[in-house]
């Protein structure tokens, strides 16, 4: 999940010894805090614990993985009970989250991915717009089966830096870093627009059914599909804009078509996972009808990959990163003691004095909790954690003015991957490493995140009426 910037070995033992030494100190000043007073003492000790996993998980002192079983060890330690404590995995959302992670495994394994990445690509002109808007469908094609950002940012990237060297743009150049930091943008952002298109998915899935909250496939597509590829088709012409190329570009029309020949013919394989996710997804978009967990058809997915030979025994260990699912559990189960033990209702007894007076402007609000958001993003590199942690404590307050929870989520969501630092977007922090930060500069990036911040910030301007024409507000 890291860039891979280079760091002396000494030096890197400092900053994590320099990150676990505040983690303690941040995890101990939140007892004396006197704003904590108004906690009980167990539910004091679980925020000292959230508040020592996530200095932890910034600033990256050991794995998150392992830094989740740390907290949990600590939870049972403060007397949390072993259900609370492991309830994230149990749930719903850490099954959809496996088997979601096994269908982006397929479509990788088989070459799936790529075939549609290329296919997509010859159907496009090769001008600036034309590439970009290509790198938009595959984004959002590639999200309806590979739920993890980083995925398909690890297939999208290198495409598009092949293409960037085929046909000439200087390293650096501002041709070379529109290419590239759109590219990323669509690997990560499209997936938005679905429940279990990114990751962010089932933390959210996770977060409603635990406050029972109403959600299904259809409902978050109804509130999100729109706003999101709007804004995506928005960035397409605003980064243009915004990052002139010093010379139009005219890529050859058989790019795509050159190495989709390569590929050769559609294999067994490919038509197995091309089943297994479209069955999928019309699985999800029916829920209303059958009322089946949404992770039931990932199990019988699981199975079909498995007797057809796309899933081997060795795969199981290898083939999603296990260290990613440990982080995602732990953080689900992290949502839900926060909650048992009330220490988001005192959170929004801190937070509701200054947004109750904001709900009744409905735009404003989304406005404020977008801009929470960016800064959030600053602590929490992952957005794991500062989704609910922004989420729980105004989502009532929200919903009794008439602000249905869902779109108070997708404020929240349309601003959850800002990048003006590279280490508040993982997936950009990739595309630097993958193109050996030769794709573009600093400045080019900073450039490129402030029209992503202004045109999310515009964009819940204008869903706001869209979900008032749809009655969400």
């Amino acid at each position: 999940m890291s860039a891979g910037i280079a760091i002396h070995p000494a030096q890197q033992n400092k900053l994590k010894l320099s990150g676990l030494a505040l983690a303690i100190i941040f995890g101990l000043a939140l007892h004396l805090l006197p704003l904590t007073h108004g906690l009980t003492a167990p539910a004091r000790i679980i925020l000292q614990i959230t508040g020592f996993t996530v200095v932890l998980w910034v600033f990256q002192v050991i794995n998150p993985g392992f830094v989740s079983i740390l907290m949990m060890g600590l939870m049972l330690l403060a007397g949390v009970r072993p259900p609370s404590v492991f309830s994230g995995f149990s749930s719903g959302g850490f099954w959809v989250l496996v088997c979601v992670l096994f269908y982006g495994f397929a479509m990788q394994q088989t070459g799936l991915a790529q075939r549609m990445s290329y296919y997509v690509l010859a159907l496009f002109p090769g001008t600036y717009t034309g590439i970009m808007a290509a790198f938009l469908v595959i984004g959002a094609v590639l999200a309806l089966g590979i739920p993890s950002m980083t995925v398909r940012t690890a297939i999208m990237v290198p495409i598009a830096w092949a293409l960037v060297k085929s046909v000439g743009l200087p390293p650096r150049s501002r041709g070379s870093a529109l290419i590239m930091i759109t590219c990323v943008e669509m690997a990560v952002f499209p997936g938005c627009a679905f429940l279990y298109g990114s990751l962010f998915g089932p933390v959210v899935d996770q977060i409603f059914h635990a406050r029972q909250l109403p959600i299904s496939w259809l409902s978050y597509a109804q509130v999100l599909t729109l706003p999101v590829l709007a804004i995506c088709l928005a960035l397409i012409f605003l980064n243009r804009l915004a990052l002139k190329p010093e010379a139009p570009l005219s890529v050859a029309s058989s790019f795509g078509r050159e190495r989709l020949s390569a590929l050769g013919k559609i294999t067994r394989g490919e038509l197995i996972t091309a089943a297994v996710v479209l069955g999928s997804i019309l699985f999800w978009a029916t829920d209303r009808y059958h009322h089946l967990p949404s992770f039931l058809i990932g199990m019988f997915g699981l199975s079909v990959f498995a007797l057809s030979g796309i899933v081997h025994d060795k795969d199981i260990g290898t083939g999603i990163s296990w260290p990613l699912v440990l982080f995602m559990g732990g953080v689900f189960s992290l949502a839900s003691v926060v909650q048992e033990y009330k220490v988001t209702d005192w959170l929004a007894g801190l937070v509701l004095p200054s947004v109750t007076h904001l709900v009744g402007v409905p735009v404003l609000f989304l406005l404020v909790i977008g801009l929470v958001m960016y800064l959030a993003r600053f602590l929490d590199p992952s957005g794991m954690l500062a989704i609910p942690m922004v989420f729980l404590p105004v989502v009532e307050v929200a919903a009794r003015a008439g602000i249905v929870p869902l779109v108070t989520m997708a404020a929240i969501l349309i601003t959850s991957v800002p990048f003006w630092a590279s280490y508040q977007n993982i997936w950009m922090a990739m595309g630097e490493n993958i193109t050996e930060g030769l794709a573009f500069t600093a400045a080019q990036r900073a450039r490129m995140a402030t029209v992503y911040g202004f045109t999310a910030l515009a964009a819940l301007v204008l869903a706001a009426g869209y979900w008032k024409l749809m009655g969400m507000l």
